[in-house]
């Protein structure tokens, strides 16, 4: 029934479903993930030992302009032309145990029809490649990427999704760059991994990539956690082309007004390393601040191939556009596109409004007219959640969240407090995130999600009043609707007020945070005692010691 589909939704998300056997599942892809993370680790500083020592890659590095210094920056690596070169790190492959441990990494593959004793089916992922270590928001690496030598096929390889790694979640160079993408206020997206290292090279470290897949709303929210404007860099060709849909179509569900998308097209005999080498830095400079706006870019391709002389051409036009509208916040960019693509198209914008389906909710109200037909709509930050009487009468207080429900209680206060969501920082959004990960995907996703929405919530006119009534009519149109009702109706009985629930929120996060960097200290404390740890270990140490000693 649909009943039960939204409990069994619910349930994967973990909404108030108390399952010891959850509790024992996070623990073991816990150990899975941290046994993972340290064979990343012990491979990474491989590679940079097997680069050092490889004449050849150091020559194909320097062909490509690239130093010492960047090379380290970006913790750049070889992987020898071998078949069990990781067996100089790792126990033989013919142990099923390392190799295990080793293919749930992505490090080795065991061939078809492998007897599980034979070492010889049992073989490196990267050989004779270049090797990027890919980085998550930590500085930990959670993948790689490998760049060919020669000639042959695929140029590029990928690490395979693992416990910590999704391509559709995560951007090379990010880690790398985000202090330039703060100090350059801008962020610039482009193709490739050897673009992005390139770059940073030419004076651009500010410059990330997505890995071998479309740029998705994930990577989106992402980057725009980082700074308000991004520009996407493309070919000129027919696939440069499809890949800025790609990106168009994933930046226009998360639009607001304050941020700023550009698209920079190169002409197609150029790369931004090649470009910026013919024509210098201040003409790359020049091209990204003149790159074609995200409303250029909509109408280019909403138009493309179309006459809007003829009623065909026009009505062809209205039909790319249509879903693309439908997909954007009622902001006052989509207005302006709507009133642009009226007037390129011999239309009214009532026609376009209609044709599409955006129903006059989505029009900005007029001046008071919510505070007047819902007096309640605006609640003071220091007052308790407007809550109906039928409702407070037949539902008891919430109880007080269990361990396992810090997700769940989390996402509780955003509902209540939209404003705290607007406030977080990108660490503790990080820790919620981290939170809801342990749950599940799914329950990370929602996290995502809700994050978001209170981003893009407009709040009244003095910032610490959150409008609860209009947040839930805004949570109504997402895609994850149900689950957010479910959250909603947990909350009618809670009398906790704006402060209680700010301390709240901070205890959760900064106790989280304080167990993380507890045993980030452990692991190094180990290190030391084995004589294993290294200066950015002790460095480290000594930064965890300072944030600690001031707690």
């Amino acid at each position: 029934s649909y009943v039960d589909a939204i409990e069994d939704l619910a349930r994967s998300v973990g909404i108030s479903v108390p399952r010891e056997e959850r509790n024992v599942r996070d623990v073991i892809a816990q150990k899975q993930a941290l046994a993972i993370g340290e064979v990343m680790t012990m491979a990474s500083d491989w590679y940079s030992q097997q680069l050092k020592g490889s004449q050849r890659a150091i020559d194909y590095l320097k062909g490509r302009g690239l130093t010492g210094e960047i090379a380290k920056r970006y913790g750049l690596g070889y992987a020898p032309d071998g078949w069990q070169g990781l067996e100089a790190v790792f126990d033989s492959y013919a142990k099923d145990e390392t190799a295990k441990l080793l293919i749930e990494a992505g490090l080795i593959i065991q061939g078809e029809g492998a007897d599980s004793q034979s070492k010889t089916k049992r073989y490196d992922r990267f050989r004779d490649r270049i090797m990027f270590p890919i980085r998550n928001p930590k500085g930990q690496v959670i993948a790689f990427g490998g760049r060919i030598l020669d000639q042959g096929e695929p140029k590029y390889l990928n690490s395979p999704e693992t416990p910590l790694f999704s391509k559709g979640n995560t951007l090379y160079g990010l880690f790398e760059g985000r202090l330039a993408i703060r100090d350059r206020e801008f962020v610039l997206v482009c193709e490739g991994y050897m673009d992005v290292v390139a770059l940073a090279q030419l004076g651009f470290a500010n410059a990330v990539a997505t890995l071998g897949t479309a740029c998705t709303p994930f990577h989106v929210r992402t980057l725009l956690r980082q700074t308000d404007r991004i520009v996407f860099s493309f070919d000129g060709d027919t696939a440069g082309q499809r890949a800025a849909q790609r990106a168009l179509e994933a930046c226009l569900p998360i639009l607001s007004d304050d941020k700023e998308i550009r698209f920079l097209f190169l002409p197609s005999e150029h790369d931004p390393d090649s470009y910026i080498r013919q024509y210098g830095s201040a003409a790359f400079e020049q091209a990204i601040n003149q790159a074609m706006p995200l409303s250029g870019f909509f109408f280019k391709l909403a138009s493309d191939g179309n006459d809007l002389a003829t009623p065909e051409g026009r009505a062809k036009t209205h039909h790319v556009a249509k879903p693309w509208l439908q997909s954007m916040p009622a902001i006052a960019l989509r207005s302006q596109l709507l009133r642009e693509l009226a007037n390129r198209t011999a239309s009214s914008v009532s026609e376009l409004e209609q044709f599409c389906a955006l129903t006059p909710a989505t029009k900005a109200p007029a001046p008071n007219t919510q505070a007047q037909t819902k007096p309640q709509a605006i609640r003071p930050a220091m007052t308790k959640p407007i809550t109906p009487r039928s409702a407070k009468q037949s539902r008891p207080n919430v109880e007080p969240p269990k361990p396992t429900d810090l997700s769940e209680h989390i996402m509780r206060l955003l509902i209540q407090f939209p404003i705290l969501g607007k406030e977080m920082t990108l660490e503790q959004r990080q820790l919620a995130l981290e939170i809801a990960k342990k749950r599940s995907d799914k329950a990370h996703d929602l996290m995502d999600d809700l994050i978001h929405q209170c981003d893009v919530l407009e709040l009244g006119e003095e910032n610490q009043n959150s409008s609860f009534a209009v947040f839930q009519d805004q949570l109504a149109t997402s895609p994850l609707a149900d689950l957010y009702q479910i959250l909603r109706q947990r909350i009618l009985g809670s009398e906790i007020e704006f402060i209680g629930a700010k301390e709240d929120l901070i205890g959760v996060l900064s106790k989280l945070e304080l167990a993380n960097l507890k045993a980030e200290m452990t692991e190094i404390t180990g290190k030391m005692t084995q004589g294993t740890a290294n200066p950015e270990d002790l460095d480290r140490y000594r930064q965890i010691s300072q944030r600690l000693s001031k707690r």
